[in-house]
């Protein structure tokens, strides 16, 4: 099967060193945008300040001095304003028509440069209730994805939104500190896909519409990952330098089945292994007939869904397991899931398997193509890595992977990668027990 076709997207440097990624597709009829910020949570000394920012960053500027005359002005000229904050960066997404450009890109810049930063108390309520479902009444985190990252990753895997506690803690002059450290030319990214035929014009806009981005003399420090799970990244191949495996649970009573993440910490994704735990992912988990589903759903009738993702932050990435079972069908899950990777680790990936999600991922990489906001959000979040902005080359080395290649990744797992269970759920002590003794006597 051919590759998707090259798209050659064209990397500038304005004059105040900010960084524009232009993709021309004539075909689409809007121009999509992200304006990354190479900051997130795990930049913050107050948890949850990174995510209040990207909040308060809607609530207005000089000229449009309220959330709502923000937002009417983006929608007057057609466009969509929205943002997400992660780990390692934030995201401003923007949505216009070709011909306003021109002013969305100077609203654009108006908002991240000269905010206002009004209304703290009122976004700490909108925080608060953006969070609820997280936090149990005494104020414990009960989202297990979130406790299996912050159990490897310590400060720096704390939930991106911020706890109950901290949210009242930050205050406007926390975040203007945050946002003086951070947000400046040297970590700013605009990615702009779509109708751009004259390339000079966009970048005369953008010159114009973020003229007064500073520059910073604050070097990045990012909170470092937790020990001993810093040190065995180092030594990945050196079963003895594995933490041994951890369950981490919290029990939430009332809860009608327990939630699940299993998780393995393995290395960046500037490393072979990353495109080797991408295509395990999707032996695990790219479709209704892939290992997982046919184990847990199909075969074992066990969950209604599971599925396996990676995550990735700057020196790792780990690769998690998530699903939703009966309280007392836990160990049997479990047990299911590690029989299922020895599985794979002892006897590989059958060729015919294996050639059925590669042309799965050429089909998928080739469809970023066809869209504007898929394929924005791609490339924004290749740049954001470190890799590579051509969706082919990308796609080129996923599919160089080979069986073997799986088969010796998951091996690996077993043997020297660290490795957390964290349950939510309320299981009672003989299945706690069973549980327990089923994670520590895998290594």
């Amino acid at each position: 099967m051919e590759l998707p076709e090259s798209l050659s997207p064209a990397a500038f440097e304005l004059r105040n060193g900010m960084t524009v990624i232009l993709c021309d597709r004539p075909h689409l009829h809007r121009i999509f945008m992200m304006l990354n910020v190479s900051s997130g949570c795990r930049d913050e000394n107050l948890s949850g300040t990174a995510h209040m920012l990207e909040h308060l960053i809607f609530r207005g500027t000089d000229a449009y001095p309220s959330l709502r005359a923000l937002s009417e002005a983006f929608e007057t000229r057609g466009a969509d304003f929205n943002a997400f904050t992660a780990r390692e960066v934030t995201s401003f997404e923007i949505v216009t028509p070709p011909e306003s450009l021109t002013d969305v890109l100077q609203l654009l810049g108006a908002a991240i440069l000269h905010p206002r930063l009004t209304g703290i108390a009122a976004e700490r309520e909108i925080v608060r209730e953006e969070i609820l479902a997280d936090y149990d009444a005494s104020g414990e985190l009960i989202n297990e994805e979130d406790m299996l990252v912050e159990a490897f990753y310590g400060l720096a895997g704390r939930p991106i939104a911020g706890n109950p506690d901290d949210i009242d803690k930050i205050t406007k002059e926390e975040v203007l500190r945050y946002y003086a450290d951070n947000y400046c030319a040297e970590r700013m990214t605009l990615v702009a896909v779509g109708p751009i035929p004259n390339k000079d014009a966009f970048l005369s806009d953008a010159e114009r519409a973020f003229q007064d981005l500073r520059h910073t003399t604050h070097p990045r420090t990012m909170h470092p990952l937790d020990e001993p799970y810093a040190s065995a990244l180092k030594n990945l191949d050196l079963p003895h330098t594995c933490p041994p495996p951890r369950l981490v649970y919290k029990r939430n009573d009332g809860a009608t089945q327990s939630e699940i993440s299993m998780g393995y910490l393995c290395d960046g994704v500037r490393s072979d292994e990353f495109y080797t735990l991408s295509m395990l992912a999707r032996v695990l988990d790219d479709g209704m007939a892939s290992r997982l589903s046919r184990r847990l759903v199909e075969e074992l009738a066990l969950v209604y869904d599971a599925e396996a993702t990676l995550s990735v932050t700057d020196e790792s990435t780990l690769l998690q397991i998530r699903v939703s079972c009966r309280h007392r069908r836990v160990p049997r899950l479990i047990s299911a899931v590690y029989d299922l990777l020895a599985e794979i680790a002892q006897k590989g990936i059958g060729q015919d398997e294996f050639d059925r999600i590669r042309r799965r991922v050429i089909w998928e990489h080739r469809a970023l193509l066809d869209g504007g906001s898929s394929l924005c959000s791609w490339i924004s979040s290749m740049i954001a890595q470190g890799m590579t902005i051509e969706p082919a080359q990308f796609c080129n080395r996923l599919v160089q992977v080979e069986p073997r290649d799986v088969q010796q990744i998951t091996q690996k797992l077993l043997a020297s990668r660290p490795h957390i269970v964290t349950i939510v759920g309320e299981l009672g002590e003989k299945t706690l027990e069973s549980v327990r003794t089923l994670i520590e006597s895998i290594h």
